[in-house]
Protein backbone atom coordinates (compact mmCIF):
# COMPACT_ATOMS: atom_id res chain seq x y z
CA UNK A 1 0.00 0.00 0.00
CA UNK A 2 1.06 3.39 -1.33
CA UNK A 3 1.57 5.90 2.27
CA UNK A 4 0.86 10.10 0.68
CA UNK A 5 4.06 12.02 1.09
CA UNK A 6 2.97 14.89 3.47
CA UNK A 7 6.23 16.73 2.55
CA UNK A 8 4.70 17.96 -0.87
CA UNK A 9 1.77 19.65 0.75
CA UNK A 10 2.93 23.16 1.69
CA UNK A 11 2.66 24.15 5.47
CA UNK A 12 1.66 20.66 6.62
CA UNK A 13 3.48 20.65 9.70
CA UNK A 14 2.14 24.38 10.73
CA UNK A 15 -1.40 23.19 10.21
CA UNK A 16 -4.38 22.73 12.31
CA UNK A 17 -5.80 19.18 12.69
CA UNK A 18 -8.50 20.15 10.71
CA UNK A 19 -6.91 21.57 8.17
CA UNK A 20 -4.64 18.92 7.44
CA UNK A 21 -7.56 16.38 7.44
CA UNK A 22 -8.78 19.25 4.49
CA UNK A 23 -5.45 19.04 2.54
CA UNK A 24 -5.59 15.69 2.91
CA UNK A 25 -8.81 15.27 1.16
CA UNK A 26 -8.07 17.68 -1.37
CA UNK A 27 -4.74 16.28 -2.50
CA UNK A 28 -4.27 14.46 -5.39
CA UNK A 29 -1.42 12.25 -6.21
CA UNK A 30 -0.74 9.88 -8.98
CA UNK A 31 -0.92 5.71 -8.61
CA UNK A 32 1.79 4.19 -9.56
CA UNK A 33 1.54 1.58 -12.71
CA UNK A 34 1.24 -2.05 -11.74
CA UNK A 35 4.12 -3.44 -13.18
CA UNK A 36 3.40 -6.95 -15.17
CA UNK A 37 5.22 -9.88 -14.19
CA UNK A 38 6.23 -13.04 -16.41
CA UNK A 39 3.90 -14.58 -14.64
CA UNK A 40 1.03 -12.23 -14.95
CA UNK A 41 1.87 -11.36 -18.84
CA UNK A 42 1.75 -15.37 -19.42
CA UNK A 43 -1.99 -15.73 -17.93
CA UNK A 44 -3.32 -13.22 -19.73
CA UNK A 45 -1.75 -14.57 -23.06
CA UNK A 46 -2.92 -18.08 -22.08
CA UNK A 47 -6.72 -16.40 -20.88
CA UNK A 48 -6.69 -14.68 -24.66
CA UNK A 49 -6.14 -18.20 -26.42
CA UNK A 50 -8.44 -19.76 -23.94
CA UNK A 51 -10.88 -17.34 -24.87
CA UNK A 52 -10.65 -17.50 -28.55
CA UNK A 53 -10.64 -21.25 -28.72
CA UNK A 54 -14.22 -20.89 -26.24
CA UNK A 55 -15.42 -18.22 -28.78
CA UNK A 56 -14.46 -20.64 -32.18
CA UNK A 57 -16.03 -24.18 -30.38
CA UNK A 58 -19.46 -21.71 -29.67
CA UNK A 59 -19.55 -20.35 -33.50
CA UNK A 60 -18.98 -24.27 -34.62
CA UNK A 61 -21.30 -25.46 -32.33
CA UNK A 62 -24.32 -22.96 -33.79
CA UNK A 63 -23.99 -23.83 -37.20
CA UNK A 64 -24.03 -27.20 -36.18
CA UNK A 65 -27.13 -26.52 -34.15
CA UNK A 66 -28.60 -24.59 -36.47
CA UNK A 67 -28.07 -26.86 -39.24
CA UNK A 68 -30.01 -29.57 -36.83
CA UNK A 69 -32.62 -27.24 -35.89
CA UNK A 70 -32.91 -26.35 -40.01
CA UNK A 71 -33.04 -30.27 -40.63
CA UNK A 72 -35.83 -30.36 -38.03
CA UNK A 73 -37.75 -27.64 -39.33
CA UNK A 74 -37.88 -29.25 -42.46
CA UNK A 75 -39.42 -32.71 -41.27
CA UNK A 76 -41.87 -30.94 -39.13
CA UNK A 77 -43.02 -28.86 -42.70
CA UNK A 78 -43.41 -32.23 -44.50
CA UNK A 79 -44.89 -33.80 -41.57
CA UNK A 80 -47.56 -31.00 -41.93
CA UNK A 81 -48.32 -31.48 -45.57
CA UNK A 82 -48.29 -35.66 -45.12
CA UNK A 83 -50.86 -35.01 -42.22
CA UNK A 84 -52.76 -32.40 -44.42
CA UNK A 85 -52.88 -34.39 -47.39
CA UNK A 86 -53.96 -37.19 -45.26
CA UNK A 87 -56.58 -35.16 -43.71
CA UNK A 88 -58.02 -33.65 -47.53
CA UNK A 89 -58.14 -37.88 -48.59
CA UNK A 90 -59.99 -38.98 -45.93
CA UNK A 91 -62.95 -36.07 -46.24
CA UNK A 92 -62.81 -36.78 -49.85
CA UNK A 93 -63.22 -40.39 -49.22
CA UNK A 94 -66.08 -39.80 -47.05
CA UNK A 95 -67.67 -37.06 -49.07
CA UNK A 96 -67.55 -39.93 -52.03
CA UNK A 97 -69.01 -42.51 -49.78
CA UNK A 98 -72.02 -40.52 -48.46
CA UNK A 99 -72.56 -38.94 -52.19
CA UNK A 100 -72.83 -42.84 -53.45
CA UNK A 101 -75.21 -43.45 -50.27
CA UNK A 102 -77.19 -40.35 -51.22
CA UNK A 103 -77.48 -41.07 -55.11
CA UNK A 104 -78.84 -44.41 -54.01
CA UNK A 105 -81.66 -43.24 -52.40
CA UNK A 106 -82.43 -41.21 -55.07
CA UNK A 107 -81.12 -37.62 -54.73
CA UNK A 108 -79.99 -35.69 -57.57
CA UNK A 109 -76.29 -35.45 -58.29
CA UNK A 110 -75.87 -31.66 -56.95
CA UNK A 111 -78.15 -32.49 -54.06
CA UNK A 112 -76.07 -35.88 -52.85
CA UNK A 113 -73.10 -33.42 -53.42
CA UNK A 114 -74.12 -30.99 -51.04
CA UNK A 115 -75.56 -33.44 -48.25
CA UNK A 116 -72.60 -35.42 -48.45
CA UNK A 117 -70.40 -32.73 -47.93
CA UNK A 118 -72.20 -31.45 -45.37
CA UNK A 119 -72.22 -34.47 -43.18
CA UNK A 120 -68.41 -35.00 -43.97
CA UNK A 121 -67.96 -31.48 -42.53
CA UNK A 122 -70.18 -32.34 -39.51
CA UNK A 123 -72.82 -29.55 -40.49
CA UNK A 124 -75.93 -30.92 -39.66
CA UNK A 125 -77.98 -27.71 -40.04
CA UNK A 126 -77.33 -28.25 -43.82
CA UNK A 127 -77.74 -31.94 -43.99
CA UNK A 128 -81.21 -31.59 -42.73
CA UNK A 129 -82.19 -28.58 -45.26
CA UNK A 130 -80.81 -31.31 -48.23
CA UNK A 131 -82.93 -33.83 -46.54
CA UNK A 132 -85.87 -31.67 -46.61
CA UNK A 133 -85.52 -30.24 -50.43
CA UNK A 134 -85.12 -33.99 -51.29
CA UNK A 135 -88.21 -35.06 -50.00
CA UNK A 136 -90.43 -32.09 -51.04
CA UNK A 137 -89.27 -32.86 -55.15
CA UNK A 138 -89.75 -36.20 -54.38
CA UNK A 139 -93.12 -35.74 -52.77
CA UNK A 140 -93.99 -33.19 -56.33
CA UNK A 141 -92.52 -36.11 -58.28
CA UNK A 142 -95.33 -38.98 -56.64
CA UNK A 143 -98.23 -36.49 -57.18
CA UNK A 144 -97.62 -35.98 -60.78
CA UNK A 145 -97.00 -39.76 -60.80
CA UNK A 146 -100.26 -40.26 -59.15
CA UNK A 147 -102.14 -37.32 -61.51
CA UNK A 148 -100.81 -38.75 -64.76
CA UNK A 149 -101.87 -42.56 -64.08
CA UNK A 150 -106.02 -41.41 -62.78
CA UNK A 151 -108.32 -42.29 -65.20
CA UNK A 152 -109.94 -39.76 -67.51
CA UNK A 153 -113.16 -38.19 -66.31
CA UNK A 154 -116.27 -39.23 -68.81
CA UNK A 155 -118.65 -36.34 -69.10
CA UNK A 156 -121.19 -36.19 -66.71
CA UNK A 157 -121.05 -39.54 -65.59
CA UNK A 158 -118.68 -41.57 -62.97
CA UNK A 159 -116.00 -43.89 -64.54
CA UNK A 160 -117.39 -47.72 -64.16
CA UNK A 161 -115.45 -50.98 -64.88
CA UNK A 162 -118.38 -51.41 -67.67
CA UNK A 163 -117.34 -48.14 -68.99
CA UNK A 164 -113.85 -49.08 -69.29
CA UNK A 165 -113.87 -52.71 -70.78
CA UNK A 166 -116.54 -50.64 -73.71
CA UNK A 167 -114.03 -48.51 -74.46
CA UNK A 168 -111.24 -50.72 -74.57
CA UNK A 169 -113.57 -52.51 -77.41
CA UNK A 170 -114.46 -49.81 -79.03
CA UNK A 171 -110.90 -49.36 -80.03
CA UNK A 172 -110.85 -53.06 -80.92
CA UNK A 173 -113.38 -52.24 -83.25
CA UNK A 174 -111.75 -49.30 -84.38
CA UNK A 175 -109.08 -51.17 -85.63
CA UNK A 176 -111.03 -53.88 -87.54
CA UNK A 177 -112.59 -51.06 -89.14
CA UNK A 178 -116.38 -51.59 -87.50
CA UNK A 179 -118.56 -49.57 -85.96
CA UNK A 180 -118.67 -48.63 -82.04
CA UNK A 181 -120.99 -49.74 -79.59
CA UNK A 182 -123.07 -47.17 -78.07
Amino acid sequence: MAKIDVSKIEGYSEMSAEDKLKALEAYEFEAPAPKESEESARLKEALSRANSQAAEFKRQLREKQTEEERKEAERKERDAQVEEELKTLRRDKAVSGYQAQYLSLGYSKELALKAAEAIADGDAATSLACQQEFIEAKTKELEAAALGKQPKLSAGMPPTAKDADKDTLNKERAWFGLPPIK
